[in-house]
């Protein structure tokens, strides 16, 4: 697949050295095996200056962003000491013997104060200190337990469990350190010794303190060889892990609750990152935890505690990669398969090889196989291919065993001997992310002092990594690699290491032996790893708690870590955002952690998990058992409103009213304004809190009735919102892949033996500029062919002709006989035309084509289509010989015949007569191609006709014997035209006049005037299979559309046609109108059908919501979904004609060039092309646009509306016609009640003024309600609803206004133009004109005092242009319509309340958009009858400005404006975080680029913004500059010519 927009798309290998153009310098389809020819789909030149300087332009500002992006760090310098012969016990002891214990920081020792109290959880990021609270707490304890001992006392215990046997050393190892009483350390590998009595009465009267594994523990309690009332402390390392059926909780629910009234139960103290680790709800999950270990989480909301305790957090970041190509087999893959392929025991490592082509790259696929299939391991799987084999349940014979551990061997033995070339940094070795990451490497690690470790979800790819690492190749010396895995399996290909292993790894890299570590998840939690500077994360994060703990490994100060995401995969991205919100939301669940706090261990007892309550009520949801109660439906009210969108620095939190009632309570509970319900009732109880827990509760059902809170109660408002601010970034122009394409219609894929044919006659409009005479031919189908539309071709000398595919209704009944005639015509055609021979096989042929008896200018009205067809024609090629005789044949023979070359397909001639006065020997004319570029004349051989004559290879030509006594033939040279379509394709201009003698020359049986239409077939049948096959793509959409809007709708013309404002790369010429007008124009009316369509089904919607919903429909993202749901992506026409595809398929080729040479280029040739993600979701907007304009002259929408139905494929959307809109909106009561009389009278005073007479005055006084007018007093909703709907109206009225008004106008200067249109700075004039805001109900202060402000400017403006026109003698009248352009802009609620009214008018008319358009034409249409008018507002865009500014001014013609997508932090510094970040919002980076150097630059949310800031900047830099200064500043030397003649649209316009 292709990767997104980077400079490897654009320079390949080496630089520009590589770059290739392809250059058409082919012969036509007219040529043999001989010849040479073009696989190129279209002509290109040489590398034009300006597509060159694009180029380094686009490397230049990659550079650049990387450089914006960079971060200046300092590291610690690291001892290297090495020590890796002691024992692992000795490894742990020197890693962990830190006194920690001596010198604990505030934070920690307040949590040791309150551990000793009560029973908490302590939740700390990795790295701040959680063991010494542990320390201190058992010292504490155990100084507690000396004392009851000595009191006379039952002695008790304190037990430190942990969740793996490595950390049973690890933290063994760390009490002994800070603990002045002996400790034991008890594992599973002490084997059965640990289940007995007197083991542990033993240990326990040797120790004060245990380490074990939690199962250790369980196991004894279960044996009742410890006793839960013999225990003093319990320490839950991991404690996150406490849930289900883990020993932890077992422990807990077990032996712990049932001691619930022991005075002396044991203390417990909780330690984890987070109490959280999957996808779950903060505070939902904190409580469970709470309540399963009885305990209160403590913890450390403020960061900043952290910093003043000198606990160092990395800056994050990305290292982006750009797209993966699709996996594939190596041969060494390949071979390996076809050893062992069917082996089950190496099934997983062929599916990792495989899939590591994608990821890694071909070296490392292939580089695994040596370091798996080791010869011990290769001894491994034979042995475990003997247990699969003798386990089967049918038994086969030892011999088959055998061959299969032989072919183990052989496998060993292949990879053995097999050569692994030197890996290199280039695709073909590595891929994208592998080299990104080694270049990552390469920045950021200093391998003198810095350490670093990659995060990585499979062992494999560690080993891999740290392998690659070591290669000579990669120049890396000093990067010291080590892995640290899991341990061991038995499965092939996931080896591990031993615990020894793991700590001598360790070991090593906090010595400074290893200074880059790949690890997988054992190197997240538990392990204490010594701290480094640099963390990648390879794979990213799947938990929140990986995230938490990973980051915490890079403790050092000036650390680094580092997301790696693929370019353009805002799935990517949205995971990260997705896991530092999580984050987010813990921390501020911490801030809530206080006395008065809602989760408390109090508050959750056991029977919230083991639901004991009765007197309350509950809520379960059927679909997933979430469970709602009293207790904690505040806590998910809270969690709900928090979700909400809210201005920023704001913070949303429910009122609770409380009051008496008797000697009751009764709550009643408010949410925020955005809130989609907005208050309730709970039931009456004895107590404050549990009324207000009765209100939220009942508040929480009501939610989930309505959907607002999903099956597991979390808000959906979390969702929506990023997902309507995303939604237009969610795919991009640059995003590319690589999809089947369709190269012929399905009309074509009926065969066999026809009995009928349909006949579609194929005739030109001006056959004179063929040059000959010629009569139409006629295709022949097994079905009737639709209509499809007229196209011109295209000839030397300007000459053009319309082709008319005429489908006649009355079939032809044959015969066999009849279609082996039309068969044999067709297969002559080509043969003598094309160089084609095929074999005769009628009954897999497609069509047939067939001469026909009338003239281009005959009237088609024949019902009998047989006596169309030229049977004399047919039946003499039946008798006739391949070629015709030429050997003594009379003067008249000579004239009017087609000459075919059998030894050079490329030549072919038109006889003219017989030249006697001419013998073989004489010179031939100068000028005159002498085929296949000349390579078969021999240097410095003869130039006779006779030579001529005969493209034999030289030795061929000698054995002829030079017969003088031939007639020579004047002939006309027939030159090679590539593409009938193309305007600008011409044939090569040579001398066509030439001298034939008939030695090796053949004369063609078929008639000159079949020869001269056939010539035209290559470019007609392109041009109807293209045709067809959009055609058979609205059938499958059940869309009758236009042919030629639907040809136009799906023809994608060049690689980035969606970009309107780039200049277009690889251009396909010859393929029509693309779809960029009628994208347009469906873009406009998918918005306005959806927003009438949700304004129907949703009335009591917010606008917010709204355009939430609508988002979702019309957003690139869903029609692109939907668009390969339905395989639309197969039918776009992206490839122009190709001379070697137009053939029928499916037929055996005997001779001529096979279509093989272009297999490989550009997908023409094997059925693929590579779309943007947006061209897709664009023609799915233009296939909008082209039903539009088909039933446009019928008035009627329902076509249109049917495919946006079928296009945004939602429930929302299911309206088939237009009358399906009105009938599923509802009137509300609150327009049908009746009206006051100031509603009545604004209703008159409104059709005075406009013309129209209101049914409800209560929807039109709606219209004018602006949001700060309280509903209170009338019961009217404000505005915003209208609004809403009346902007996407007002949109499609312009955009049909300007796309009929402008046919020929550009998709650029139409948007251009439409922002005239719908700008708040006219639609505010047009408010004031009307006088709509002496209307406005609002509360607003200082609204008034700016309305009134505006009225008087923009009145006085219109004034001074009607006196501007009387003194023109113009007339008052005639006033120039432009004059609001430069007016102030109107406060916003007056463009608000002319949508709203546009939106009021339609609803009250019963959704007749004919009311519409006649506000439009009545009130609107006047100012825009001159749209040119407006080209200097439209300039007034920064981006246009700078252009005109650049290129008129300045005269420079060397500029670019360039757009990357970026992460940003809060100061756009260009890092991961802030609001942007948080809310999984990509940032753009624009850059205005100055001969080769970005000048200025900026970021913003989306392309158009980030282009407008920094063009704002640029303009603001050149301004007040003389041209002699800016040519000195920017080194410019363009000439006043260059900037003339170069495009500003090529370099940059407004989007």
């Amino acid at each position: 697949m292709a990767s997104s927009n980077t400079p490897a798309d654009v320079i390949h290998g080496d630089g520009l050295s590589s770059l290739k153009i392809s250059e058409d310098h082919a012969s036509s389809d007219s040529e043999s095996d001989y010849g040479s020819g073009d696989d190129a789909a279209t002509p290109a030149g040489p590398i034009e200056p300006r597509k060159t300087r694009k180029v380094l332009d686009t490397l230049q500002f990659s550079q650049f962003m990387r450089d914006h992006q960079e971060r200046i760090y300092k590291s610690t310098p690291q001892l290297a000491i090495k020590d890796e012969d002691k024992s692992m016990y000795l490894l742990v002891r020197e890693a962990e013997s830190e006194k920690i214990i001596a010198s604990p920081r505030e934070y920690q020792t307040e949590l040791f104060e309150r551990a000793k109290e009560k029973n908490i959880i302590a939740v700390l990021d990795t790295g701040t200190g959680k063991t010494l609270i542990a320390a201190l707490l058992l010292r504490h304890i155990i100084e507690q337990e000396l004392e009851d001992r000595s009191a006379g006392k039952t002695p008790r215990i304190s037990f430190f469990l942990v969740d793996k046997v490595a950390l049973v050393f690890q933290q063994y190892e760390v009490l002994k350190a800070n603990l002045d009483h002996p400790a034991q350390r008890i594992h599973g590998d002490l084997g059965d010794s640990t289940v007995s009595l007197a083991f542990w009465q033993e240990k326990m009267q040797e120790s004060l303190v245990i380490v074990c594994t939690a199962e250790i523990l369980l196991s004894g309690l279960h044996h009742s060889f410890v006793k839960m009332e013999n225990i003093n402390l319990l320490i839950f390392d991991e404690a996150h892990h406490t849930k289900k059926n883990h020993p932890y909780a077992r422990i807990i629910k077990d032996f712990y609750v049932p001691l619930q009234r022991e005075p002396r139960r044991p203390r417990i103290l909780g330690m984890t990152a987070s109490p959280v680790d999957a996808k779950t709800d903060v505070t939902i999950a904190a409580a469970k935890l709470e309540g399963l270990l009885q305990s209160e989480i403590a913890t450390i909301a403020d960061n900043a505690i952290f910093a003043k305790s000198s606990i160092n957090r990395p800056v994050e970041d990305f290292i982006e990669y750009t797209m993966p190509p699709i996996p594939f087999e190596t041969v060494l893959w390949q071979k390996l398969h076809k050893l062992v392929g069917h082996n089950d025991v190496l099934r997983r490592l062929f599916t990792y090889s495989r899939s590591c082509t994608s990821e890694m790259g071909r070296w490392c696929a292939d580089r695994v196989w040596k370091l798996c299939l080791t010869e011990q391991e290769a001894q491994k799987m034979e042995a475990r291919t003997e247990r699969n084999f003798t386990s089967r349940k049918l038994p086969l014979p030892m011999a088959a065993l055998d061959a299969e551990r032989l072919a183990v061997r052989d496998a060993y033995d292949l990879v053995n001997n097999h050569t692994f070339p030197k890996p290199e940094r280039d695709p073909f070795h590595l891929s994208a992310k592998v080299m990104e990451l080694l270049n990552a490497l390469q920045k950021h690690l200093d391998p003198a002092r810095d350490k670093c470790i990659i995060f990585v979800e499979q062992r494999l790819t560690a080993m891999l990594l740290a392998d690659l690492l070591k290669q000579t190749s990669m120049n890396m010396p000093e990067i010291k690699a080590g892995v640290l895995l899991g341990a061991s399996s038995s499965d092939m290909g996931e080896l591990g290491m031993t615990l020894k292993e793991q700590f001598v790894t360790m070991h090593q890299f906090r010595n400074g032996d290893l200074n880059c570590m790949f690890a997988t998840s054992v190197a997240e939690e538990g392990i204490d790893i010594p701290d480094c500077n640099l963390i990648i994360r390879f794979n990213l994060c799947k938990t929140m708690i990986q995230y938490i703990q990973s980051r915490g490994r890079a403790r050092r100060k000036d650390s680094k870590f580092f997301h790696m995401v693929e370019m353009g995969n805002h799935g990517h991205i949205q995971s990260i955002y997705e896991t530092e919100d999580s984050e987010a939301r813990l921390r501020r669940f911490y801030n809530t952690l206080s006395e008065d706090r809602l989760i408390t261990g109090d508050d959750y007892e056991l029977d919230y998990f083991l639901s004991k309550e009765k007197h309350f009520r509950t809520y379960i949801v059927p679909s997933t058992g979430a469970k709602l109660t009293y207790k904690i439906s505040q806590v998910i009210l809270a969690n709900f409103v928090s979700t909400l969108p809210r201005p920023i620095d704001t913070v949303y939190v429910p009122d609770y009213l409380v009051r008496h009632v008797g000697r009751e309570f009764e709550c009643e509970v408010i949410l925020p304004d955005t809130s989609p319900i907005k208050g309730a009732i709970g039931r009456r109880t004895a107590s404050k809190q549990v009324a207000k827990c009765s209100a939220a509760f009942e508040m929480c059902l009501q939610l989930r009735k309505q959907k607002f809170l999903d099956e597991y109660l979390q808000s959906t408002f979390s969702k929506k919102l990023p997902t309507m601010r995303n939604a237009r970034l969610a795919i991009s122009s640059k995003k590319r892949a690589e999809y089947p394409m369709r190269t012929k219609p399905a009309i074509w894929e009926t065969r066999g033996m026809p009995v009928r044919l349909f006949v579609t006659v194929l005739k030109m409009s001006s056959p004179e500029v063929l040059g000959k005479f010629s009569r139409p031919l006629a295709i022949l189908t097994r079905q009737s062919l639709p209509r499809v539309a007229n196209f011109p071709l295209f000839f030397s000398r300007q000459r053009t002709s319309n082709v008319e595919c005429v489908p006649l209704s009355c079939p032809l009944e044959t015969t066999p006989d009849e279609v082996e005639q039309f068969n044999t015509f067709t297969l002559k055609i080509f043969d003598d035309v094309f160089s084609k021979e095929y074999r005769s096989e009628p009954e897999k042929m497609p069509y047939f084509l067939a001469p026909l008896v009338l003239s281009h200018d005959s009237h088609l009205l024949a019902d009998d289509t047989r006596t169309l067809v030229d049977w004399e024609c047919l039946s003499s090629l039946k008798k006739a010989e391949r070629y015709l005789e030429c050997q003594d044949q009379p003067d008249e023979f000579f004239k009017d015949r087609f000459v075919i070359d059998p030894h050079d397909g490329s030549r072919k001639f038109y006889t003219t007569c017989p030249r006697p006065d001419l013998k073989p020997s004489d010179p031939e004319p100068p000028g005159v191609p002498k085929g296949q570029g000349g390579k078969k004349i021999r240097p410095g051989g003869s130039t006779d006709i006779w030579n001529f004559s005969i493209s034999l290879w030289s030795k061929s030509r000698a054995k002829l014997t030079v017969r003088h006594d031939l007639p020579v033939i004047e002939a006309e040279y027939i030159p090679i035209r590539r593409n009938l379509l193309d305007e600008l394709d011409t044939p090569e201009d040579v001398d066509r006049k030439c001298f034939l003698i008939f030695e090796t020359l053949k004369i063609s049986v078929l008639p000159i005037h079949v020869i001269v239409m056939a010539y035209n077939l290559p470019a007609i049948i392109y041009r109807l299979e293209t045709s067809l096959i959009v055609l058979d793509a609205c059938k499958s959409l059940s869309l009758d559309i236009r042919p030629d809007l639907a040809l136009e709708a799906m023809t994608k013309d060049s690689d980035n046609t969606e970009e309107h404002t780039e200049e277009q790369v690889n251009i396909q010429r010859g393929m029509g109108k693309n779809y960029e007008r009628l994208e347009f124009l469906g873009d406009s009316f998918l918005k306005m059908s959806t927003t009438i369509a949700l304004f129907s089904r949703i009335p009591d919607s917010d606008e917010f919501q709204y355009h939430v919903d609508r988002m979702l429909l019309i957003c690139n993202k869903n029609l692109f979904n939907n668009a390969l749901d339905l395989k639309l992506e197969e039918s776009i026409r992206s490839k122009g004609f190709n001379r070697r595809i137009w053939y029928p398929d499916g037929l055996e080729l005997l001779r001529g060039k096979m279509n093989t040479s272009i297999m490989g280029k550009k997908g023409v040739g094997r059925g693929v092309h590579t779309l943007a993600d947006k061209s897709i979701a664009d023609v799915c907007e233009a296939l909008i646009g082209a039903s539009y304009l088909t039933t446009y002259g019928q008035n009627s929408f329902d076509l249109a509306i049917q495919a946006v139905t079928k296009l945004v494929n939602s429930p929302n959307h299911t309206m088939m016609a237009y009358g399906d809109y009105y009938a599923a909106y509802h009137i509300p009561e609150w327009q049908s009640a009746e009206s006051t009389a100031v509603q009545r009278e604004v209703a008159r005073q409104i059709e005075e003024k406009l013309g129209y007479k209101f049914k409800y005055p209560r929807l039109l006084r709606s219209a004018f309600m602006h949001p700060s007018y309280g509903t209170m007093y009338e019961r009217i909703p404000n505005y915003q609803r209208l609004e809403f709907l009346g902007d996407s109206l007002l949109d499609m009225v312009c955009v049909d206004f300007l796309f009929h008004r402008y046919p020929s106008a550009d998709p650029q200067w139409l948007t251009e133009h439409k922002m005239a249109m719908v700008s708040n700075q006219f639609l505010g004039c047009l408010c004031v004109s009307l006088e709509l805001q002496t209307h406005m109900l609002s509360m607003t202060g200082g609204l008034q005092r700016e309305i009134a402000e505006y009225v008087t400017v923009v009145t006085q403006a219109r004034k001074e242009a009607e006196e501007a026109a009387e003194s023109a003698n113009l007339g008052r009248s005639s006033y120039a319509r432009n004059f609001w352009v430069d007016v102030q802009k109107p406060p916003k609620a007056l463009p608000d309340i002319v949508e709203s009214y546009i939106g009021a008018l339609f609803v009250d008319s019963a959704y007749d958009y004919g009311q519409v358009q006649h506000f439009f034409d009545t009130h609107m249409r006047p100012y825009f009858e001159d749209m040119h008018i407006y080209d200097t507002f439209a300039n007034r865009h920064p981006v246009t400005f700078l252009a005109n500014m650049l290129q008129l001014h300045f005269h420079c013609a060397d500029w670019r404006v360039m757009i990357q997508e970026i992460a940003v932090d809060d100061d756009g510094s260009g890092g991961v975080g802030g609001p942007a970040a948080f809310l999984g919002q990509p940032q753009v980076l624009a850059g205005v680029m100055i001969h080769g150097s970005v000048r200025e630059h900026a970021t913003a949310a989306s392309g158009r913004y980030a282009k407008m800031a920094a063009a704002k900047k640029m303009v603001a830099v050149l301004e007040g500059m003389d041209v002699d200064e800016y040519k000195k500043t920017f080194g410019c030397r363009c000439s006043r010519e260059e900037a003339e003649a170069s495009d500003p649209l090529a370099h940059s316009t407004a989007v």
